[in-house]
């Protein structure tokens, strides 16, 4: 487990000690990355020997920072150094963008947050129970990734109900919201693509995100031709007996129906 935890300011000294203690409580061998030695070239160096990437700092809609907040220790262009591995972060707005990037690149698991992650100086304790949580339940009980991101809302729900100060519930509420868990089985739900944003509306993130560009172009392209195929073929009925014809069941029509059934069970089985 790599586990990176830069520390430069006010907002960095609460998340190395969060991330120190998440690797207490988990209690096995890790490689750290911490303060100075969060740097890009380090996590290039050593992401290759650990499955696990633990993340916890400052982030943007584009990369995780490195030491200093004045450059990335990833970013979209050594995120596929992630392929095959599961990264766990606590940072802002990676989620909404990044993350995306990371997954679609071939990220196994995408624990992160779409929006800005805050919290409250008097229940600090609780929000870093939230934000650990993840991974410490992947470590003990070994449940799949989306049954524990289940179990990580119903902690801030928890949460939630027991604290008593009305910023602090507003802002685990927000954390709890802005939280994805991007897997195989749970796939974003938006993209930057038009195409991909209008495939997941019509067919469900899961479906739409197993579409490739080439499948997408070859989709459009048949639907163009079976298009014109079936103008040609109503306006062949037309010449033959006029609207009643067109209207009126033909085996062509059925032809057509299996064709289109056959295109769809291609594209998205």
């Amino acid at each position: 487990m790599l586990v990176i935890a830069p520390r430069f300011d006010e907002a960095t000294e609460y998340s190395y000690k969060w991330a120190k203690k998440l690797v207490e409580e988990i209690g096995k061998p890790y490689e750290p990355l911490f303060e100075d030695s969060a740097t890009r070239e380090n996590f290039e160096e050593k992401v290759g020997k650990h499955d696990i990437v633990v993340f916890y700092d400052h982030g943007d809609e584009e990369g995780l920072l490195a030491q200093g907040g004045l450059t990335y220790v990833i970013d979209k262009k050594n995120d596929h150094m992630l392929k095959g591995k599961i990264v766990y972060t606590m940072a802002c707005l990676w989620g909404s963008d990044g993350g995306i990037d990371a997954w679609k690149k071939g990220a196994k698991v995408v624990w992160a947050y779409r929006d800005v992650f805050a919290f409250t100086n008097s229940e600090e304790e609780l929000f870093m129970e939230c934000a650990n949580y993840g991974l410490i339940l992947y470590d003990r009980e070994g449940k799949s990734w989306e049954e524990i991101y289940e179990e990580a809302v119903k902690k801030f729900d928890e949460a939630i109900e027991r604290v008593e100060d009305g910023w602090s519930k507003i802002w685990l509420r927000h954390n709890r919201d802005a939280l994805v868990c991007y897997t195989e089985n749970n796939p974003p739900e938006t993209s930057k693509c038009m195409f991909r944003r209008f495939a997941i509306k019509l067919f469900g993130a899961k479906r739409a995100w197993k579409l490739r560009r080439t499948k997408v172009l070859a989709l459009i392209i048949i639907c163009v031709g079976y298009g014109v195929a079936l103008h040609d073929y109503a306006h062949a009925l037309w010449q033959v007996g006029g609207y009643r014809e067109i209207l009126s069941l033909q085996g062509g029509y059925v032809g057509f129906a299996l064709i289109m059934l056959g295109i769809l069970a291609y594209f998205f089985s």
